[in-house]
């Protein structure tokens, strides 16, 4: 009986080491493997979004990157306990596998950036999955907030503001003018063919909103910004909207072949457009290719993400995030809009804040 007890106790320990070890492994294996903490969706390569999402990238790999390591297997010699090399029954050297691990010099992102068809297509996928943090304009949060009191799903309630990202630019891109045809002035987009983004942009629903409230009659065309240019050069379009933080960088770094073919169009000044955007200019420091200021508007940019399945080791994160980009926001090779961003509550924004947030303002 005795011996039958020693021998279930001594399963039972291997049981538990071989588990214990097992389970150290994947632990192992877990911490390896993992890869970025948050996922920001932000906007087309070149856009204002997509190079200052590529900016907290950059500034949280500083601080919260981690090393990678790969792992080598190669065959060693034993050594005897004289250090010289064992050796087999037939005079040979005994060798055996040994595994190391080595730092491979690269990092694993904090951030991870993924690039976007725009703001509204951010706001849905944040509001699904694949993105814990958004690049949201916040006509868009107000455009859903309106259709949330006419469905049962409301789209809108759980998301939070982050932090105010400053203002967008609305960029009205048209072929330069002769002076006896073309597109002079806002009042000429009547009747002409205008390209107002993709159904997935913010750009669509702020051409749209600006249409509506000034009662003009030009002709929507859905098109992306990157599809944009050329349809202006060959007539499909006869101008186009983009929003973004200036100088955008596609805008700002075309070819002087194009440059001298286009100019910007200005908006007039309105009452209602004044109660949704910011009034500013776009001048020849922000475009050299520009002759003289053109005045238009700005939308509010927001960061955001949404309540909806986070966890408290999300927040966390989230957290560890912001502060490190209160810290080095105003390093030097950011975007030049970070100058703009500012840890408090923007007045003009009716809106909920992340909780974790409004700690660091």
């Amino acid at each position: 009986m005795k011996r039958t007890i020693t021998i279930i106790t001594t399963f039972v320990l291997i049981f538990l080491l071989s588990g214990n070890t097992l389970l150290a492994q994947n632990n192992t294996d877990s911490e390896d493997q993992q890869g970025p903490a948050l996922v920001i969706v932000s906007g087309f390569k070149g856009g204002s979004n997509y190079q200052m999402a590529k900016d907290i990238q950059r500034m949280t790999r500083k601080v919260l990157g981690k090393p990678k390591y790969e792992t080598t297997t190669e065959m060693v010699t034993v050594l005897d306990e004289d250090g010289k090399p064992k050796l087999d029954d037939l005079g040979d050297p005994v060798e055996e596998e040994k595994t190391k691990t080595v730092a491979t010099g690269d990092t694993v992102d904090f951030v991870q950036v993924l690039p976007s068809e725009g703001s509204y297509y951010n706001f849905l996928r944040v509001n699904k999955s694949g993105a814990d943090i958004a690049f949201i304009q916040y006509d868009v949060l107000l455009y859903e907030s309106m259709k949330d009191l006419a469905r049962t799903y409301k789209k809108a309630e759980n998301i939070r503001i982050l932090l105010p990202m400053g203002t967008e630019q609305i960029h009205i891109i048209t072929l330069k003018s002769d002076g006896k045809k073309g597109i002079q002035t806002f009042a000429d987009l009547k009747k002409k063919k205008v390209g107002i983004g993709s159904s997935l942009m913010g750009t669509n629903i702020t051409a749209k909103y600006i249409k509506e409230v000034t009662k003009m009659k030009w002709q929507d065309v859905e098109i992306p910004f990157d599809k944009s240019f050329k349809a202006l050069f060959n007539g499909t379009i006869d101008a186009f909207f983009y929003v973004g933080a200036k100088p955008v960088k596609d805008l700002a770094n075309i070819s002087p072949a194009m440059r001298n073919k286009i100019a910007l169009i200005s908006i007039p000044e309105n009452k209602e457009l004044d109660k949704a955007y910011e009034k500013v200019q776009i001048t020849p420091e922000d475009y050299k290719w520009l002759d003289k200021p053109v005045a238009t508007y700005a939308v509010k940019s927001v960061l955001v993400t949404s309540l909806l399945g986070q966890t408290p080791e999300k927040e966390n994160a989230i957290k560890k995030m912001l502060e490190v980009i209160k810290a080095h926001k105003d390093d030097s090779g950011n975007h030049p809009n970070w100058k703009s961003v500012t840890f408090a509550k923007d007045d003009k924004i009716d809106w909920q804040y992340y909780p974790a947030a409004l700690k660091l303002y």
